[in-house]
Parts: C-alpha cells; structure tokens; sequence
C-alpha cells in the first residue's frame, strides 16, 4: 500500500489525515499550509514510486498490475481527501480504463509510463507551483497558436539575444536565436521565418557577409530584414539598405518602437504573400496555389472521369550541394530543375515548389505509369547536365514518388501528397534517383521521415512525460525512433549517433557527473553536427547556463519549471528541419 511520508516528524498516514490535523485545517488559516504539507508530501511519494517503477526499466521491464491497481486505489482515496481533486478523479479514471482493458498480470514498464502519463503532469505541475512559478496545465485556456510569426534573430551578444528572444515571446511572437551566422544561415532556408532581426558586429562573419550570403533568398522570399547596430552612421545605414535591409534600428533599442516596426512589416509581407502564387527564385507555382489547382481537376474528374496523376520530387543529397558548393550554386540547381521539368512537360501540367528542394507536379489526364515514364526520361536527362566546373564537377539526381488520384474529394490532396510522399521514400531507401508508385494504402505503413529523438534528464517524471509529448507530437509526420536516457554518458554512448539521420534532442543542462553543457559541447564537435537539434532545459533563468548553450549551438532553450505545451510548439518548429 502507498504511504505518504513526512520528512518532519514521525507520523504517517495511510490515505488519511490525522484527527487533529482536520481540526486544526478548520480553524480558518490554518487549513492551507495543513493541506499544502499533505499535498507536497503525496507528490513527493508519487515521485519516488515513480522512480521505482521507471528508473531502471532495463533491471525491472514490468510491473504487477495487482501493484498498479493498488497504487491508483491509493492515489485517488487520498488525494480526495488531502484537498487534490484533479488528481484524485484522474487515478479514478485511469482504474476505470484498467478494468475495460482487463489489463492482467504484468504491466510492461514503457506501455505502464504511457498510461500513467495523466498522472506525471499532474506532479509536474504541482513542482512548478511549489517552487513559486505560476502553473500551467497541458491543456489551458491559455493557448499558444501554431500560426506566430516566427522571428529569426543573430546577435553574438548573449544578453541582448535572450532578452529579444524573451521580449518578443512575451508579445506573440516565436523566436529562433541564435550567436552563430553559420546556424543562422541554416536557420534562414530550413525554417523559412517571418522576420530576420541581425547585428551588424559579429565576429569572424558581420553582419554584411551574412545578408550577402543570403542574397537572393530574402528578396525572392520578402523576409523583412531588420538590422541592428551600435554604429548608426550614414554609411552603414546606406550599406545596409542597399544589401537588401528593410528597416534600420540603433542600439540600445526602444522595444515598444522595435514590435510597432516588426508588426508594420508583418501586415506587409501578409498582403505581398496573398499576392504572389508564383516561387520567385524557380518561377514554379508556390504551395498556396496548389489547392485551388487540385480542387480544378478534382472538378474535371466529377464531370469528364479524366484521370489525373500527382508527383511529389525531391533533388538527391541537396544538402550536400548548398554544404560542399554554396547555397548560390544550390539556387542555381533549384531554378534550373523547374526550367527543365517545365519544358518537358505540357501547358496544363503544373509545377509546385512545397519548399527548399522539394516539388509536387500535378499531371491531368494523366495515367500513373504514363507519369512514371515521363519523369524517367527527365531523370536520364536532367541528370547529365553539368553545374560544377572541371576542378569540382556537380551533377545532380532527383527521386520521385507517383500516385493517380483516384477519388473526387478536393479536401483529400494531403493524403494523395503524404502518398506519393511514401513512395519518394522507398525511392530514397532504394538507392535514390529513381520513380516509385504509390498508393493511398501507403498511408497506413511506415512513415516517410526518420528521426532520432533523445530525451536525456536525470528526473524520471520529467523524461517519461517528455518521451510521451513527443510520441504524440511527432505521430503522423515523421518515423522517430524515442529514447530516453537519465544521464549524458548513456546517451552519448547510444548507438544511433552511428547512422545518419536527423537528431533532435531534449538536453537538460544540470545532470550528475556529465552536465548537459558538456554533452552538447560533444555532439557540436562532431563533423556532422548540423543533423542535430538541441533544445536545452535549465533550471535557471538568469545563470550563465543559458549564455554558454548559446555560444556552444543550442537551437532553442526553455528554463525550468516550463510550460509542456510551450515546449511542444518549440518541437513542432524544430520539425520543420527535418520534413
């Protein structure tokens, strides 16, 4: 049977208060610090069942469900009675889903994490209130949207940074930061932001070089660019208007001033995307145009039964390109490919570019084999042109996935896309450069993305509710392989550090023996560390460990005790990396 027990004093209790205690809590005041004491006591004993059950899953991978029942019999007596109704009702209704499931035997120590995971917040929440925070359920009235404009900000100032960073999240906004141009860079072509806040004094990279890097990309995007500087003479406020800057700020900066400036250019970018249906650096058709052409032929369908077929293409190893020959070679490779898709294919055939090297051709009355053989003959062809030099020669391939859409429903095309999304895939997995057909059967098979997913923490409530939010976060996007590790030793010695794919990582900054900082000081002195996605806890807000997560490469950064859904935005974002 579950005990509740006090560090202070001798007495215990078995689901009950003591008789004087209830007296004592009915004397006005004196009932919440007698109830407080209880409830903190119950939470701790959670915890450390908790640990028992979870810590060490590999030494023990299964629990009794005689123990379970008794522990959520336990919980919900006592917690009712101690002033504790959401939990209570919750241990209520977990035994009610343990007797329709009939759950018999032995608990399997993961699928008994999941199921207690209900539970686990409710603990968490609790630490946040007791160490003074404001608590903040998973579901809340107050919500964060998926739709704030995200804000991309480079300062190699640490204070500065963190203080847009938390300014600007406090307004509405979601902000990447970040010390280093090169993450920046990255930053700017995976995650596609709103807005792009930079200074103009960093070392090694100004400020300069880093608009001139990305050129093109944020005129033929309309970022609204805004530089920041110390040095706010003529010449520099010229330099950087004429490198394509949209706005000019002086620091220190007025921030009342700097959000009425970001959200002026904000409505503006608003009323030039609604505007533009055309990518401008391919000239192919962006991907707000597409459901109104899918909607077209889904019409024609409804009336002729004209077939039609859908493409989803991505370019081979593009990554590799922008890395190994600059991003302005990779623009080049990119504009090249939709001239050529677009004069070898018909008037009424429509090319969509969904974003970096990914397309989607929509091809009416079209069969799917007949598609097929149209894009092998483009392949044979578009992969013998050259786009390097005789020094560093450059050829590039792409892999496809086909399907013929075979219903009416115009709101289905994200289907019919996550199809032939499937078999670009197989594609990628055979070998690439090559066509694979789908079919909407697809979508009940293996996802499309792989994806390394580490939470590393050395507290077992906050890892176990961690590894399920990302369970349900990155259900139905991408195939991740979810670990859970308590220390930066065992993580660094997973085996998945070996393959290539993508990595994001939960990290919290203040573990035993090997620290969070010195994990991520390891992972970004790799050769491939760009394939990893940090996002550090720390339990201080105003330390130093924020400032060298920062300078080491962190991505993101939430300080303990966080919002979980806040967190969950932040990964979604993450996300977008890897998609």
């Amino acid at each position: 049977m579950l005990k509740v027990s006090l560090r202070k004093g001798s007495y215990r209790t078995k689901g009950r208060i003591a008789p004087g205690d209830i007296m004592k809590a009915r004397n006005g005041n004196a009932r919440e610090p007698i109830l407080s004491k209880y409830q903190t006591a119950l939470i701790e004993t959670l915890h450390k069942q908790f640990e028992t059950w979870f810590e060490d899953i590999e030494d023990r991978p299964s629990i009794a469900a005689e123990e379970v029942a008794r522990f959520l019999h336990t919980v919900k007596g006592t917690a009712g009675t101690i002033g504790m109704p959401e939990l209570s009702e919750t241990a209520a209704l977990l035994m009610e889903e343990t007797e329709l499931t009939e759950m018999a035997g032995e608990w399997p120590a993961e699928k008994l994490g999941a199921y207690l995971y209900p539970l686990m917040r409710i603990c968490y929440e609790f630490s946040q209130g007791k160490d003074g925070m404001q608590a903040h359920p998973i579901a809340s009235d107050l919500d964060i949207p998926m739709d704030q404009p995200l804000v991309l900000i480079l300062d190699d100032d640490v204070t500065m940074l963190r203080y847009l960073k938390e300014e600007l999240e406090a307004n509405g906004f979601f902000v990447i930061a970040t010390v280093r141009p090169d993450h920046a860079i990255h930053y700017f072509h995976d995650l596609m932001p709103d807005c792009f806040i930079l200074d103009l004094m960093i070392p090694d990279i100004d400020g300069f070089q880093v608009m001139e890097t990305l050129g093109s990309r944020m005129r033929s995007r309309f970022v609204p660019t805004t530089v920041i500087s110390v040095n706010d003479d003529k010449e520099t406020r010229l330099k950087a208007f004429r490198m394509g800057a949209d706005d000019f700020l002086s620091k220190p900066l007025d921030m009342e001033e700097l959000l009425v400036r970001l959200g002026r250019q904000l409505r503006r970018k608003e009323q030039v995307d609604r505007l533009l249906f055309v990518d401008e650096l391919t000239g192919a058709l962006n991907r707000k145009s597409f459901a109104g052409a899918y909607r077209r032929l889904c019409v024609e369908k409804q009336r002729t039964e004209a077939n039609f077929t859908l493409a989803v293409i991505d370019l081979d190893r593009f990554k590799q390109v922008n890395d190994k020959h600059g991003h302005s070679t990779g623009d080049k490779v990119l504009s090249r490919f939709a001239d050529y898709v677009r004069e070898h294919t018909r008037a009424s055939d429509d090319l969509f570019r969904f974003g970096g090297e990914e397309f989607v051709l929509l091809l009416p009355h079209t069969r799917e084999n007949e598609a097929v053989h149209l894009l092998e003959r483009i392949l044979e062809q578009f992969g013998q042109v050259e786009f390097g030099s005789e020094e560093c020669p450059l050829r590039v391939t792409f892999s496809a996935g086909v399907v013929e859409v075979s219903d009416t429903n115009p709101d289905r095309y994200e289907d019919w896309i996550e199809a032939a999304d499937r078999a670009l895939y197989r594609a990628k997995e055979d070998g690439r450069s090559r066509i694979e057909i789908g079919s909407i059967g697809y979508l009940t098979l293996e996802r499309s993305k792989k994806l390394n997913v580490a939470v590393v923490d050395d507290d077992v409530i906050i890892r176990t509710l961690l590894a399920e939010l990302l369970s349900k976060s990155l259900d139905g996007s991408v195939c991740a392989d979810i670990k859970a590790f308590r220390d930066g030793r065992s993580f660094l010695a997973d085996k998945r550090h070996s393959d290539r794919n993508p990595y994001l990582v939960i990290l919290d900054g203040m573990m035993p023996d090997l620290d969070g900082l010195e994990v991520l000081a390891e992972l970004r002195a790799n050769p491939d560390s760009d394939r990893y996605s940090v996002i550090m806890l720390t339990g201080r807000a105003g330390s130093d460990d924020i400032n060298r997560a920062l300078k080491l490469g962190a991505d993101d950064y939430l300080t303990k005790p966080f919002r979980i859904q806040e967190l969950d935005i932040r990964i979604r974002r993450l996300l977008r990396r890897f998609r």
